[in-house]
């Protein structure tokens, strides 16, 4: 599905078919990495750092999925420009865990997926209307970086669990 918020800006979403085996693994593996950040960044809840790839491998596979989906849903065409993922996390909303409203400049495109969600708790965009998804299971939200998002205190007892990251467009280095 396809969103656009009243100042013209796309957020994309779909889902990336990963089975329900490989999901569970990262769900363990995230737990098992657990709250490298405490709480210091916008995201108020169980984070990993910045380059979860550097503290474990497992992640490689959906990152390089993220990546092939992303530049699918938002093309260049001209061959020069590229997408590179710099930075990905993981975070575990417990109840009473939220996130501040933000965005992510310099980056070109940020990105959220969810290994585990609930019914209640959105992705909130602050901007144009105050835009909120509610995502599922298995879905990928990609949206511009600097769109300012949250994440309202999660209320349930299941913990809501994702991938999050941000994207730089970068000069292909074939030219």
């Amino acid at each position: 599905m396809n969103y656009t918020l009243n100042i013209d800006i796309d957020i994309k979403t779909t889902k990336l078919g990963i089975s329900s085996d490989y999901q569970d693994k990262c769900i363990r593996e995230l737990y098992r990495l657990g709250d490298t950040m405490d709480h210091k960044t916008n995201v108020k809840a169980i984070m990993t750092s910045f380059k979860v790839w550097d503290e474990t491998d497992l992640f490689n596979p959906l990152v390089d999925r993220i990546l092939h989906v992303t530049s699918n849903l938002f093309p260049f065409d001209d061959g020069r420009w590229v997408y590179k993922i710099d930075n990905c996390w993981g975070a575990i909303y417990k109840k009473g865990d939220y996130t501040l409203p933000h965005k992510h400049i310099p980056f070109y495109l940020s990105f959220v997926y969810y290994l585990q969600s609930n019914s209640d708790t959105p992705l909130v965009f602050n901007e144009g209307g105050g835009l909120r998804i509610t995502p599922q299971d298995d879905d990928l939200i990609v949206f511009p970086s600097n769109l300012i998002h949250s994440v309202p205190i999660h209320e349930d007892e299941k913990d809501r669990i994702c991938i999050a990251g941000n994207i730089l467009l970068t000069m292909n280095n074939n030219d």
